[in-house]
C-alpha cells in the first residue's frame, strides 16, 4: 500500500471515529461528557432546562413536577411575545417539558403528571396572542399534550379533584375550543363526586347566558355523558334542535346506549333528513344509527333496506359491505353488480369516482371516465389525481382524459397556486401519449397541448 492510499485510510478511519452519534460520544465516558455537557448548558437556556428535568426526575416525582411547574408558571406569567427567531427554540422547550409530564412524571406519579399536562394545555390561551403560529407547530405540541392527558387520565386517582376541575372550567372558557374540548373528554375519567356534579353546573349555567359560546353547552354535554346522563344530554337541546339530522342522531345514540330504543327511534323519526342532504356526513350518522336501533329492535329486514338506501343515496361503501354481507351466499354476487351499476349511474359523478375508487373497480372508473368525464371538475384535482394514480397503470386513456381536466381547469382560471402541479400533469400526459391509440376517437397530445399554450400563462 502507498503512502497515499495509507494516509487516506487513516482519514477515513478518524473520520468514522469523528461521526457525531451515540456511540462515539459514549467513549468519551462519563466524565468527559458531564464537562461537556455543562459547557452546552452554560450557552443555552433551554438546553440548561433540558438537563434539569432530567435530574430532577431522577430525584422524585415531586422534585420533577416542580420543576415542570415553574416553567409553566414562569411561562403563563410572562405577558411577553414571543419573536420568529426564538418559536423554534421555545416550541422546543415547550415540547420536551410536555414529554417530562407524559414520561417520567406520569410513571413516578400520574396525579402529578395530570395537573401539570392541563396547565400546559392552559397555556394555549395565553400563548394564541403572544406568538404567531404560523406552521402549527405550537398547536401541534398542545393536541399531543391532549393525547396524554388522555392515557393519563385513567391511571389517576384523585381524591379530591376539586383543583382540576377548577383549572378545566378557565380552559373551556378562555382556550381555544378545538383544544378545550378534546381536553375535557380526555380527562373527564378523572373526575368524579361533587366536584364533578359542580363543574357540570357551573358549565350549564354559562351556556344558557346571552352570547354564550355553544362550546360551554358542549363541555356541560360531554360531562353529561361521563355520568351516563342521557336525559341531561338531551336536555341541553332546544326543541328547534332536536328535529337537525346530525342532533337527532346525537340524541338516539344516547338512548341506544340507555337500552331505550323505542324513544331513539322517535327522536330519528322527528329528525329524519331531506333527501337533498346526500353525502353529508350529518345524514350519514343518522342513517347509521338507525340501522343500529332498528337491530336492536330485531329488525333485520328493515337494517337492511336502511343499509341499502344509505349506499343508494350517499354511495358509502361501509354501508354496501355492511348489506353484502348479511346476505346468503351467490345473492352478494348479484347484489355487488346491481351496486356497480347503480354507482355508474349515480346523479354525482366525483361520488362515483370516489366510490369505485375506494372499492376498488379500476376497471369501472375508466368506464365512468370515458362515459362521463366531462361531469368531472378539473377543481376538484385531488380526487382526480387519485384517479390518475389508480389508472395510469392499465388504464392510460382514462388516466390523460383526468390530467386534462385538471390542466384545463388551471390554464382556464390561470390558477397561478397550481401553475407547478399543471406543468407536472403536462409531463405525465406528454409520457402517456406514446401508450394511447391514434383512433380513439379523442384529441391528440399535440393538439391539446398547442391549446394549453394558447391559455397558458405560466
Amino acid at each position: 500500500m502507498s503512502n497515499a492510499q495509507k494516509a487516506a485510510a487513516a482519514v477515513k478511519k478518524a473520520g468514522a471515529r469523528k461521526a457525531l452519534n451515540a456511540a462515539n460520544l459514549a467513549k468519551l465516558g462519563p466524565e468527559r461528557l458531564a464537562a461537556l455537557l455543562m459547557e452546552v448548558a452554560e450557552s443555552g437556556a433551554a438546553i440548561k432546562r433540558r438537563l434539569k428535568l432530567e435530574l430532577a426526575g431522577e430525584a422524585g416525582g415531586g422534585v420533577l413536577a416542580a420543576e415542570i411547574a415553574r416553567r409553566i408558571d414562569a411561562i403563563d406569567d410572562s405577558r411577553a411575545r414571543i419573536n420568529w427567531r426564538k418559536y423554534k427554540e421555545f416550541v422546543r422547550d415547550l415540547d420536551a417539558h410536555r414529554l417530562a409530564i407524559a414520561g417520567r412524571l406520569a410513571e413516578l406519579d400520574a396525579d402529578l403528571a395530570l395537573d401539570l399536562i392541563v396547565r400546559l394545555v392552559g397555556l394555549s390561551a395565553s400563548l394564541a396572542t403572544r406568538i404567531k403560529d404560523t406552521k402549527g407547530e405550537l398547536a401541534e405540541v398542545f393536541c399531543e399534550a391532549v393525547t396524554d392527558a388522555a392515557q393519563i387520565a385513567p391511571r389517576a386517582a384523585l381524591v379530591d379533584v376539586s383543583v382540576l376541575a377548577d383549572r378545566l372550567f378557565e380552559i373551556v372558557r378562555y382556550a381555544p375550543s378545538g383544544l378545550a374540548l378534546p381536553l375535557l373528554r380526555a380527562v373527564s375519567p378523572a373526575l368524579h363526586g361533587d366536584a364533578l356534579l359542580d363543574l357540570r353546573k357551573r358549565l350549564e349555567t354559562a351556556a344558557r347566558g346571552r352570547g354564550a359560546p355553544r362550546a360551554w353547552r358542549t363541555a356541560a354535554q360531554i360531562l353529561a355523558d361521563a355520568q351516563g346522563d342521557a336525559d341531561g344530554f338531551i336536555a341541553l337541546f332546544s326543541p328547534s334542535e332536536a328535529v337537525l339530522p346530525p342532533v337527532g342522531a346525537q340524541i338516539a345514540r344516547r338512548l341506544l346506549g340507555a337500552g331505550r330504543l323505542e324513544e331513539a327511534r322517535q327522536a330519528l323519526d322527528r329528525s329524519t333528513p331531506d333527501r337533498a342532504a346526500a353525502g353529508d356526513p350529518g345524514a350519514m350518522d343518522w342513517t347509521q344509527v338507525r340501522i343500529e336501533i332498528l337491530e336492536g329492535l330485531g329488525d333485520a329486514e328493515g337494517a337492511q333496506a336502511a343499509r341499502w338506501t344509505s349506499f343508494e343515496r350517499d354511495l358509502d361503501p361501509g354501508a354496501l359491505r355492511a348489506y353484502l354481507r348479511r346476505l346468503p351466499e351467490f345473492d352478494d354476487v348479484e347484489a355487488e353488480d346491481r351496486a356497480m351499476d347503480m354507482a355508474l349511474g349515480h346523479r354525482d359523478a366525483h361520488a362515483a369516482l370516489a366510490f369505485l375508487l375506494d372499492w376498488p373497480k379500476p376497471d369501472l372508473a375508466a368506464r365512468l371516465v370515458a362515459d362521463r368525464g366531462d361531469q368531472l371538475s378539473g377543481a376538484r384535482w385531488e380526487l382526480l389525481e387519485r384517479g390518475v394514480r389508480a389508472l395510469e397503470g392499465r388504464y392510460p386513456l382514462a388516466a390523460t382524459l383526468l390530467l386534462r381536466a385538471m390542466i384545463w381547469d388551471v390554464v382556464r382560471h390561470a390558477d397561478t397556486e397550481r401553475y407547478a402541479l399543471a406543468k407536472r400533469w403536462m409531463l405525465e400526459a406528454a409520457s402517456l401519449a406514446v401508450v394511447l391509440s391514434d383512433d380513439g376517437g379523442y384529441e391528440s397530445h399535440e393538439a391539446f397541448a398547442e391549446r394549453v399554450a394558447r391559455m397558458r400563462r405560466w
